[in-house]
């Protein structure tokens, strides 16, 4: 599995982008940083786009990607999968014909950009299968479990403290790894749990849901104003299964 990291952040300053993983040249996991770091050629490569919740973070590009694809006059409709719930917040707050043109709809003779597909629990792609699971963030937020034959990768989503998803992390045989989410720093955990996200500390909490203790993690999502401090809290753990995830980087698993 080719996992190619457009974007890693939890928010957006120069040279820190919102969370886009383009999978095997195919599949857009959230679409924070589509248009601003694939070119126009790879933009028309994307069948499919899982979203794991609808804030604006996560969403933003669906805009931006509709835009380039559909003034160059040639593409595919592309398959946007999330929960039903997360589908109509887009449709009824962005693809709205007042945010953003609803793309849905076929128009000016043209075929739809987008086919909104409810996923239920899982979704077989030609190469890939892909399972999602409920964690606790925003309504309706998913994380996502996507094998290949090779192996499975484990994307957390944004979250807090959570227990569905090592449930079934705990089950599965060859996990290759974990992308967790770690959004602030020890000293911000209350803000983390009010807001449904994990800090440094609780990050720690959470691996020890994890049985297999050799599954690399590779953290996201860190908020840009506090990058730094969490970098370095995550170094003082002096845990080598921790790793901070960088934008434009790829893995190969």
């Amino acid at each position: 599995m080719k996992i190619k990291v457009l974007g890693c952040n939890g928010g957006q300053l120069p040279g820190y982008f919102p969370v886009s993983f383009f999978i095997n040249d195919h599949l857009i996991l959230d679409a924070g940083s589509i248009t601003s770091h694939l070119s126009l050629k790879d933009q028309h490569k994307i069948r499919e786009i899982l979203i794991t919740h609808g804030h604006l973070d996560h969403v933003k590009d669906i805009c931006f990607l509709a835009d380039n694809l559909f003034l160059s006059g040639s593409y595919r409709t592309i398959s946007l999968y999330s929960s039903e719930a997360i589908l109509l917040d887009i449709k009824k707050n962005i693809l709205n014909g007042i945010i953003w043109p609803d793309m849905t709809k076929s128009s000016f003779q043209q075929a739809p950009l987008y086919s909104l597909r409810s996923i239920k629990k899982t979704l077989s792609l030609e190469d890939l299968s892909i399972e999602a699971t409920d964690v606790t963030h925003s309504h309706a937020a998913l994380g996502y479990v996507i094998s290949d034959k090779k192996g499975t990768v484990v994307f957390s989503g944004d979250t807090g403290a959570t227990d569905e998803l090592w449930e079934k992390v705990n089950h599965i045989k060859n996990v290759k790894a974990i992308f967790l989410e770690c959004s602030f720093p020890t000293a911000l955990s209350d803000i983390a749990w009010k807001s449904r996200h994990l800090s440094t500390q609780s990050v720690v909490r959470e691996l020890r849901k994890i049985k297999n203790i050799k599954i690399p993690i590779y953290l996201y999502h860190l908020k840009p104003v506090y990058f730094n401090k969490i970098q370095s809290e995550i170094k003082k753990l002096g845990n080598p299964r921790l790793h901070i995830l960088k934008s434009n980087s790829v893995l190969n698993f």
